[in-house]
């Protein structure tokens, strides 16, 4: 329990699960990104290629290595730095396995992804990163850490999705969707504003399985079965996607549990069918 204020505040009402259960990022880098100005440069072919291989431990690790060392070399290099802010954030989220590691890997990604967003201020992955780590390692730390940086948190997720609404398929969006869904009402939380911003996410890249799976969560929260439903079904209407899409296929699965999940639902909730009368019988008084 924290407090702030007068308000005495459970930490499961202000935990932001960003990255845990699907992982709000699907980064391709190259041609993929939003804007030319992201493709990949020759100093990064290696260590790009390695990231699309993120499947795999040791090649994350790799790309995270190289990155670092690119940046190192040219502490100037914005473009280095939201790669080491990115590969932080797949480490800590899905190959670190110590809570302190985990926290080292976001402190250090929200740490480079700001020095980028300082060194380019219109670099929409350097700011979207910044949001997303810094989000990451304050639910790590605790949840008076994660009160504290909420309006940090979304003031870089803005400026990334007003710089380029299509870096990571939607990702800026998605994020904040996700931040107003679970965000108390007292602490600046909007439902109303959450599925704007999932909307938001689906118009900007109808193609991401994580758009739909993060908006049918939300509406299955709501209890809004049939629509959650409809959701489901579009996003599994796309091909599954390729294993080196890590997030994404994540997503695509996830919808398909969803969707059973919904089916159950919506089954339980439809009330017995009367009995039939037999024809002539006389209604009981």
């Amino acid at each position: 329990m924290s407090r702030l204020g007068c308000f005495e505040i459970p930490a499961s009402c202000v935990r932001i699960v960003l990255g845990t259960v699907l992982g709000l990022l699907s980064i391709q880098v190259g041609p993929a990104l939003g804007q030319v100005a992201w493709e990949s440069a020759p100093r990064f072919v290696e260590a790009d290629q390695a990231y699309m291989e993120r499947a795999d431990p040791a090649r994350i690790t790799f790309a995270n290595q190289r990155y670092e060392a690119l940046y190192r070399a040219d502490p100037g290099d914005w473009e280095a730095a939201w790669r080491v802010a990115m590969t932080c954030y797949f480490l800590g989220d899905r190959v670190a396995e110590e809570k302190s590691e985990q926290e080292a890997f976001f402190a250090r990604g929200r740490d480079v992804a700001l020095e980028a967003s300082k060194l380019n201020p219109d670099c929409a992955p350097c700011q979207l990163l910044v949001g997303i780590n810094m989000a990451l390692y304050g639910e790590s730390v605790g949840v008076v850490k994660m009160i504290f940086t909420l309006r940090s948190i979304r003031s870089h997720l803005r400026r990334s999705l007003e710089l380029d609404p299509h870096f990571a398929e939607g990702a800026a969006a998605r994020t904040l969707a996700t931040v107003d869904e679970v965000v108390p009402f007292f602490l600046g939380g909007s439902k109303k504003r959450a599925r704007k911003y999932f909307e938001e996410a689906l118009a900007i890249d109808p193609s991401e399985p994580l758009n739909y799976a993060y908006f049918a969560r939300f509406l299955q929260k709501r209890q809004e079965f049939g629509a959650a439903l409809v959701l489901t079904e579009r996003g599994l209407e796309i091909p599954r996607p390729s294993s080196e899409r890590v997030e994404s296929r994540a997503g695509w699965d996830r919808l398909e549990r969803i969707r059973a999940q919904l089916k159950l639902e919506i089954k339980k909730s439809k009330p017995p069918p009367g009995r039939r009368k037999k024809p002539g019988q006389k209604k009981r008084r």
